[in-house]
């Protein structure tokens, strides 16, 4: 699956591939993203559709994310964290994509909105990540796993390491967990 998500990344004319997240979906510009990349993304957005300009999109925006060739991943995270000084967060999600989304509306934030309405604290939680938009989550949730395909910096917060995703990491450590 790696294999596909770089051939897609950086998609027509070599351009950076942009998806924009509502509330009501989440939505690809026909003509600047290719069917390849639409339909790998569309595992991750299940919402997702097809619009001729991203500008004309009706909904509450909660993030956008633009997918970079992902050996250049840090050199536009870096130029996001210094042109956009906190007016929106850029956080890496793996395979070059980047979220740029408002700040504090992270996974820990949704998290912590669902164990106030089901009266869960922290300490009851585990929490999984591979990624920098999952950094927030792992350190609010007591038990803590970071990926071992993770970045160095999301293994650094988490309190344990497990399998891969590769492995089924999050399966393999549940059914520890549980049994």
């Amino acid at each position: 699956m790696n294999q596909n998500i770089k051939l897609v990344a950086v998609d027509i004319d070599g351009t950076i591939a942009n998806v924009l997240c509502g509330v009501d979906s989440a939505y690809c510009q026909r003509w600047t993203v290719s069917q390849a990349f639409f339909e790998l993304t569309g595992i991750y957005y299940h919402r997702l559709k097809w619009v001729d300009d991203l500008k004309e999109v009706k909904d509450r925006i909660l993030k956008f994310a633009p997918t970079v060739p992902e050996e250049k991943t840090y050199f536009y995270y870096d130029m996001f964290c210094e042109r956009l000084c906190g007016k929106i967060e850029p956080a890496t999600s793996g395979h070059g994509s980047i979220d740029l989304i408002v700040p504090g509306c992270h996974k820990a934030s949704g998290l912590k909105r669902l164990m106030e309405r089901w009266r869960i604290l922290p300490e009851q939680c585990a929490a999984f990540g591979d990624g920098g938009n999952d950094i927030e989550m792992l350190q609010y949730c007591k038990h803590s796993y970071a990926m071992e395909n993770a970045p160095q910096n999301v293994k650094d917060v988490a309190e344990h390491v497990c399998p891969s995703n590769e492995a089924d990491g999050v399966l393999v450590t549940l059914e520890k967990l549980f049994t």
